[in-house]
């Protein structure tokens, strides 16, 4: 049995542009999916690395609470304030968006 088409007829053509058609909206529907889920996966990574940065500023703000304490247990002055002058001499600049009480908000204690 042989199959013959002819092309100039408007029902096979009408088809050919239908099917072309359909496999077109998949592959753009595919894409489409693609680029959302990667979006999405990006955030979400985004999102884990910010917990663990805040996470990470309120380990060292309490570091930095401890040394405070201890400084004006056995002297005169904490020091905590001549402690970030030097290091804001030596380059580095806090932004002051993660102050103690910021970080409390954002991560209350479980």
């Amino acid at each position: 049995m042989t199959i013959i088409w002819n092309l100039n007829d408007p029902a096979v053509q009408a088809s050919l542009i239908q099917s072309i058609g359909v496999v077109f909206a998949a592959i753009v529907a595919a894409i489409c999916t693609a680029i959302i889920g990667k979006q999405i996966a990006n955030r979400k990574r985004l999102e884990e690395k910010l917990q663990l940065a805040q996470e990470d500023i309120a380990f060292l703000l309490a570091i930095e609470d401890w040394h405070g304490t201890r400084h004006l247990e056995h002297g005169p002055r904490s020091f905590k304030k001549q402690a970030r002058i030097d290091v804001r001499k030596s380059g580095l600049s806090w932004s002051g968006k993660f102050t103690p009480g910021r970080v409390r908000a954002a991560h209350p204690p479980r």
